[in-house]
Formats: C-alpha cells, sequence, structure tokens
C-alpha cells in the first residue's frame, strides 16, 4: 500500500499514527508535572502489568523501588524545572517494580511535549533484562577462557621443563616438542580469536546504546514541533463550525497535512537505515530506462516543491541494469533536498551522461550550498550543516542516499559552494 498525503489525512491516516504509538516495541509512557501517569502504550502495560485503568492517575513512583521513591521526587521536580531529552541512571543500574512487586531491570529516556503551557514528560522504556543475562553469560565465558589459557601456560611450561632435561639428541622427543607447540600455537590463536569476538559483542552493544540514545534525542525534538501543530491546529478546526469559516479550516488542514508528511518523511528514515545496518535491504537487478524513471519521480514531486520551483531535465534516453526501487529513492532524497535547501522559484537541474560504460546523474540546486569546512562530514550518519539547522531534517538522508549508491555497485561525489548551491554526481555501471 503506497502512503500519500491524502491516505495520512484521512481517519486511516490518524489510525496509521495511533498504531504506532500502540505497537511500538518500546515502552512509553506520559506523567504530568505532578508525576501522576495520564497513559501508557499496550508494551509498558506488559512490563509492569497494570492495565492503563488500573494506573491512570497514580504516581510514578508506584513503578519504582520503595527504597529510591523519596529521591526520586527530586529528580522529577528538577527535571520538571529544567526540562531536556536525557537518559535516566546513566551510572547506575535501574530497576522497575511490576504490579506483582517483582523488579526487572529496564533504561528509561526521557524526553518532553509542551502543550498549550503544560509540560508533559514522556518516558521512553526498554526492559534490559535479556542484556543484563547475555553481559553475564559474556563475563563468565571471559573468565573461562581466562582459566582455560592459564592452564594451557602451565601445562606449556610444564611439558617445556621436561623437554629440557630429555635427550636432545632423540628425533622423536624432538618432534613431539613441535607438535606440542603447534598444538599450543593454535590453542592460543583459537583463544584469541574467541577473546576478539567478545570484545566484538561488547563493543557493538555499545555502539547500539549511543546509537539508541541519539536516536531518542533526535526524535523527540523532531517529532515534537509536528506533533504540537497537529495538536493545536486539530483543537482549532473544531472552534470553527461555521459554513462560512471554511477557509480558517482548510489552512489547519493544510498545517497538519504538512506535520504529518514531516513525520512521514522521518519514519521512512528510520527505517531506511534500519533495513540498511540490518543488511535486510535487498537488491534486485533489471533493466531500468533512466530518463523515464527520473520523469516519472519529478512529475510525483512536482506538487510538494516549494512555490514556483520547477525541474527541468536534460539528457538522452538510456537504460541500465539496476534496482529501479532503489535508484528511486536515491533521486527522491537528492530532488527532495535540492527543493528544500532552495528558495522558492529556483530550479532544479538534472542531468543525465553515458559515457564508457558509466552512467552519471547530476542534481543541481541553486540554494544556501554547504559550508566548506563541513563538507568533509556530509555523509555522516545524523549530520546537519550550521547553515540548515533551522530547516526540518533527521541528518540520515545522504547517509542513506550513499549506501543505496554503494548497494547498486555505484558512486556519489558533490561539489558545493556556501550561498551558491550545491551539485550531486551518481555514478551507475551501465551493466
Amino acid at each position: 500500500m503506497k502512503i500519500n498525503n491524502d491516505y495520512l489525512m484521512s481517519e486511516k491516516g490518524f489510525e496509521l499514527l495511533n498504531k504506532l504509538f500502540h505497537s511500538s516495541g518500546e515502552g512509553i509512557m506520559f506523567f504530568d508535572k505532578d508525576g501522576r501517569i495520564a497513559t501508557l502504550n499496550p508494551r509498558a502495560e506488559q512490563m509492569f502489568g497494570y492495565t492503563e485503568d488500573e494506573i491512570q492517575g497514580q504516581p510514578v513512583e508506584i513503578l519504582i523501588p520503595k527504597a529510591s521513591r523519596s529521591k526520586h521526587v527530586g529528580f522529577r521536580n528538577e527535571f520538571i524545572k529544567h526540562p531536556s531529552p536525557r537518559k535516566m541512571g546513566e551510572s547506575r543500574d535501574l530497576l522497575g517494580v511490576k504490579k506483582d512487586e517483582s523488579t526487572f531491570p529496564l533504561e528509561v529516556s526521557l524526553s518532553y511535549i509542551k502543550h498549550e503551557e503544560e509540560v508533559m514528560i514522556v518516558a521512553f522504556i526498554t526492559d534490559i533484562t535479556v542484556r543484563k543475562k547475555n553481559e553475564k553469560a559474556l563475563e563468565i565465558h571471559r573468565k573461562q577462557l581466562e582459566e582455560y589459557t592459564e592452564q594451557l601456560e602451565k601445562k606449556v611450561k610444564a611439558r617445556t621443563s621436561e623437554l629440557e632435561y630429555m635427550n636432545l639428541g632423540l628425533q622423536s622427543q624432538i618432534q613431539e616438542r613441535k607438535l606440542a607447540e603447534e598444538a599450543l600455537k593454535e590453542s592460543l590463536e583459537e583463544l584469541e580469536r574467541a577473546k576478539q569476538e567478545v570484545l566484538n559483542s561488547l563493543e557493538k552493544e555499545k555502539q547500539l546504546g549511543e546509537l539508541k540514545s541519539r536516536f531518542v534525542s533526535m526524535a523527540s525534538h523532531e517529532f515534537r514541533t509536528p506533533l504540537t501543530t497537529v495538536l493545536s491546529s486539530a483543537n482549532l478546526i473544531a472552534k470553527y463550525t461555521e459554513t462560512d469559516q471554511q477557509a480558517s479550516r482548510d489552512k489547519h488542514i493544510d498545517r497538519i497535512r504538512k506535520s504529518v508528511q514531516n513525520l512521514t518523511s522521518i519514519l521512512n528514515d528510520f527505517l531506511s537505515i534500519e533495513k540498511l545496518e540490518s543488511g535486510a535491504q535487498s537488491v534486485k537487478f533489471e533493466e531500468v530506462p533512466v530518463k523515464d524513471l527520473i520523469e516519472e519521480v519529478a512529475e510525483e514531486m512536482s506538487e510538494g516543491l516549494k512555490e514556483n520551483q520547477k525541474i527541468d531535465i536534460q539528457g538522452e534516453e538510456v537504460s541500465i541494469q539496476s534496482d529501479p526501487h532503489i535508484l528511486r529513492n536515491v533521486l527522491i532524497n537528492l530532488i527532495s533536498n535540492a527543493s528544500k535547501y532552495s528558495n522558492p522559484g529556483d530550479s532544479i537541474d538534472i542531468g543525465i551522461v553515458a559515457k564508457n560504460d558509466l552512467l552519471t546523474v547530476s542534481v543541481r540546486d541553486y540554494g544556501i550550498g554547504i559550508p566548506a569546512k563541513e563538507q568533509l562530514s556530509l555523509f555522516g550518519r545524523f549530520f546537519r550543516a550550521g547553515n540548515a539547522t533551522n530547516i526540518q531534517g533527521t541528518g540520515l538522508g545522504l547517509n542513506i542516499v550513499k549506501k543505496y549508491v554503494k548497494l547498486l555497485n555505484g558512486y556519489i561525489d558533490f561539489e558545493s559552494k556556501e550561498g551558491k548551491g550545491s551539485t550531486f554526481h551518481i555514478e551507475l555501471p551501465l551493466k
């Protein structure tokens, strides 16, 4: 099913956003400035064993061990005074208390939403029982490896001492020593490989934690503005009940539509990066008429461009062996960026050149450009240039594009000058 703006503006579209809350694999909980629970999603109900009706209006401290409750009230009040996205208990282990008074380890990231001068606190909760179990298993395995290494070293020393007192002139004993040394070498190499696997697993866990923390911080920031706009406009629409107030209703409907479009773009970025990072993105090569594909994408995106912007496509038709779905995503991202970082009325020029078994597609804009000192970081994950901080975006788009182009066995480069615009070049093999 293709999700477009008309679909998202429908009742089913709003139902989709509601499903994101209810189907999240993370526990999500809202509570007010007094620490009383306003609502929670099914995952949070499952974690703590309460239904929403049982826990609604209760102080959040009932989910915290008794010994920590008084301190938590002070922490909560301090957060209300100075709200900002943050992670709880970074230097200590946190425990949650279930309805049956049993406890489990968890991680909590806090954010907030300010609506009509009232601060609502949002907690993103992760049950880390499995991770703690894995960490314990890794620690046991590490100790076993150390013990095994120590035993091997003792055996080697003992064997070496025996060989030193033997008649070194006997060929059979010399051969036996060589075999022992080779076996030891193989064992040590195996231990080193096992040790490296453990270190790699711990490093991946650390990177995942850092990525998750950055995601929560960025997502809470990027989601807050469009969600506030949707809530505000929805409330105002309800007040325009007269027939002659349709213009006012249309204005707020358009605000909601644009906010939902921003949310959809953010979610698409997160879904794309997750598929690419996990290796789940498949590639299916087939014959692709490039100019036809570009014209099709340009027509689809024409309504979403800024006022009086236009797309000019130059070049002859050429076909290549590629994945049309991935190539379409690359073009949509580059054209969207060209529009977003340009002024109303600017042109977006797309060039197509086939030469020496290589296809080059160029996308040029005449917008704000990229500061020279920041260009080396352009394809980094979550990177936003200093002159683009007031423009909506996740900082994932070009990182995704670079990974997509690599999947197509291609290469991406760019030229840019601040205040003069940017040109991105994609090079792909014709076959």
